[in-house]
């Protein structure tokens, strides 16, 4: 039993790990973003997320698609410095869509975002995890930057502060330039 125990535990840190995630409740800040934190697609890419399209269909203006799930730490801190943000990148004319990767259920990140005064953020449910890994989302937090056609033109992963004008800056500059 207790060789059991350990063997789970081991494969849990190695997860986390993989996925960029860690134990217990982290108290330090997202990082800032800078156009470094950035991979740029060249060309753009559209997005052909495996299924019946759930995302391209809500993208009709550039958006910012966040990838992320409950049991994330670094989500968890992530996504409240969305809210600061969305008002700016609505104002500048850009979407901000959530994606969970919770498999319990849409009700949980559905909460979660509620809680952070984020319940009218567009939130969409990919427990099978269809849509990341047709994107080729390799952990979370994982954000795209989406033209208005649908194209991919950037992505960055691991954790971000959303909260500042720099980061909407370098939005507008992935989205004008095309990537």
């Amino acid at each position: 039993m207790v060789k059991r125990i350990l063997i789970l535990a081991a494969a849990a840190a190695l997860l986390a790990a993989v996925l960029g995630t860690s134990f217990g409740p982290g108290k330090s800040p997202p990082l800032s973003l800078s156009l470094r934190s950035f991979v740029r697609v060249d060309p753009p890419k559209p997005l052909a997320d495996g299924s019946e399209k759930p995302l391209s269909g809500r993208i009709v203006r550039p958006t910012v698609v966040v990838f992320w799930a409950t049991w994330c730490e670094p989500c968890l801190r992530e996504i409240p410095t969305l809210g600061r943000f969305r008002t700016m990148a609505d104002a500048a004319g850009i979407d901000v869509l959530t994606v969970s990767l919770d498999r319990s259920g849409i009700d949980i990140p559905r909460r979660f975002l509620i809680e952070q005064g984020l319940g009218d953020l567009p939130l969409v449910l990919d427990a099978g995890g269809v849509v990341s890994m047709a994107l080729g989302i390799r952990g979370v937090p994982t954000t795209l930057i989406v033209n208005a056609k649908g194209e991919e033109v950037a992505r960055t992963e691991g954790e971000a502060d959303w909260g500042d004008r720099a980061a909407l800056d370098i939005v507008l500059g992935l989205v004008a330039t095309g990537g």
